[in-house]
């Protein structure tokens, strides 16, 4: 190499390489800093996410005062965690309305409401897993609807936040990356400062004044479903005994076995009369089977000496009173301290006991045949009997209406069972004939004549067609038949009706 090679020009080759290795070591370079600037400001937020903690996650509130949110899945889990109580209150939205401060009066220990909206066992589990596990729970009040039996449906928005409640602080990204939390935590700081209220556990959940309870609602709400749920009866199957059982084991039975030192106050909510009477006329399966699982689930839990198991649905004091609720299944707030009275005194009116849970289904599935509702929105209690010449026998003819006649209208295929007679219906016209012997029945749908024996008489109240069932008068049915229908009013709102075959004197 002679002493001017040093001083030549690097072939194009060589100078596009070098260019490259330090075009690489700079690219390299960059994405290291980003890379250490990411780190650094998801550090920093994850570090500011911990400290404001909206939710109260990890620590209750430092430097603010308490905001709660009414996302309830999302905020138990740090009441759960960081609140000191004796008392937990699991369940549905049928709990929402106890007032801790109720409860302590009446079953005592410092209480925590952990209510669940629509939820089912294996989310009401989950709370009530973290609170067990806190070592200061003595006492858990759980409603326990059949619904939450059946398998989990909540997704989307009302998915369970699991990773809330689990050990693994690494998954919790999901809520401190989660904007909604720290907008709703600013929005109630801002109403603090504006208004100077600051929201307490008592009230928490609690949404009694903010609906309307009322008759008129409720039965609202009862026509609309009677439709409604037909068709989803028809459309959604069934869980079966064996899933709904098996729910009941997995999330239910398990908390009980493996806390054998804490108090399990189990009762199951007093919805109206008429939720159970929509069960029945649109999804019968579904209502033999909650009147099953009564019975069964006693069996399991009288397993256990540490659980009590109360049933309210009968008491018809609440649950044939229309204007304590505000649809068919939610109850006003005084039920529920009413509830947790009860329970306090170990009132024996609601205390399950191996001698008279048959009597509680019994006696809910009696109430259910006596629901009937006018065409002027008002409920009425009405007994139908058969005289067959040696008593009274109650009978069961199907769900129960009343017209604006006064007059009782039933099934028309319930009657037409107990007459022994054949029912023809046409779809188009929606006109019926009832046959037994040399007897006949016709009528159509709204119109207020009909034929007996090709004879026309008036009607008091024209038959109805509600939910895929036709409703028929009953007295001039009877009497079309040779049957005499007798009623006796006992109160405002309660008759008696006595069905009388031919010949029976």
């Amino acid at each position: 190499m002679t002493p001017n090679d040093s001083m030549r020009p690097l072939p194009p080759r060589h100078r596009a390489a070098r260019r490259t290795r330090k075009r690489s070591a700079v690219h390299k370079r960059t994405i290291g800093w980003f890379f250490l600037g990411c780190m650094l400001f998801a550090s920093l937020f994850i570090l500011l996410a911990c400290v404001v903690d909206p939710l109260q996650l990890y620590h209750k509130p430092w430097f603010y005062k308490p905001v709660y949110t009414t996302e309830e899945r999302y905020q138990n889990a740090g009441l759960a965690k960081n609140y000191e109580y004796e008392t937990i209150i699991i369940g549905s939205s049928m709990t929402e309305n106890f007032f801790p401060s109720k409860v302590e009066e009446a079953i005592g220990g410092k209480t925590m409401k952990l209510s669940l909206r629509g939820s089912y066992v294996d989310e009401q589990y989950m709370v009530a897993k973290l609170a067990l596990e806190t070592g200061q729970v003595k006492t858990v009040l759980w409603g326990l609807d059949y619904f939450a039996l059946k398998t989990n449906i909540n997704e989307g928005q009302n998915a369970f936040p699991y990773y809330l409640y689990d050990r693994n602080f690494l998954n919790d990204y999901k809520y401190w990356f989660n904007y909604t939390h720290y907008e709703r935590l600013i929005k109630g700081l801002v109403r603090q400062y504006r208004t100077g209220h600051v929201q307490g556990l008592e009230g928490l959940y609690n949404w009694n004044f903010s609906v309307k309870f009322g008759e008129d609602v409720t039965i609202r709400h009862y026509r609309k479903a009677l439709t409604e749920e037909a068709i989803a009866a028809k459309v959604n199957e069934e869980d079966p005994l064996e899933v709904v059982q098996g729910n009941f084991n997995k999330y239910v039975l398990s908390l009980i076995e493996a806390h054998s030192d804490v108090k399990f106050l189990i009762y199951y909510p007093p919805y109206s009369i008429l939720r159970h009477v929509v069960w029945r006329e649109t999804n019968p399966e579904r209502y033999e089977y909650q009147l099953f699982m009564k019975e069964w689930m006693y069996e399991q839990f009288s397993r256990f000496p540490n659980v009590e198991v109360y049933d309210f649905q009968t008491e018809a004091d609440w649950s044939f009173h229309l204007d304590y609720y505000k649809d068919m299944s939610h109850h006003h707030q005084d039920i529920n301290t009413w509830i947790a009275q009860a329970i306090g005194r170990r009132d024996p009116k609601y205390l399950v006991t191996a001698d008279n849970v048959r009597d509680f289904v019994e006696e809910l599935d009696r109430q259910v045949d006596e629901a009937a509702v006018s065409d002027d929105d008002r409920l009425f209690r009405v007994r139908v009997f058969l005289d067959d010449g040696g008593g009274l026998t109650p009978i069961s003819l199907g769900t129960l209406m009343i017209g604006n006649g006064g007059n009782l209208r039933v099934p028309a295929k319930g009657l037409a069972e107990l007459f022994g007679a054949e029912l023809e219906w046409e779809r188009e016209t929606k006109h019926l004939r009832l046959t037994a012997g040399d007897r006949t029945f016709e009528l159509t749908v709204g119109e207020t004549t009909a034929l007996a024996d090709g004879e026309t008489i008036e009607l008091t109240d024209p038959a109805q067609l509600i939910g895929g069932t036709t409703f028929v008068p009953l007295a001039e049915t009877a009497a079309a038949f040779g049957w005499e229908a007798s009623r006796t009013d006992l109160g405002d709102r309660e008759f008696e009706v006595v069905l009388k075959a031919p010949g029976q004197r």
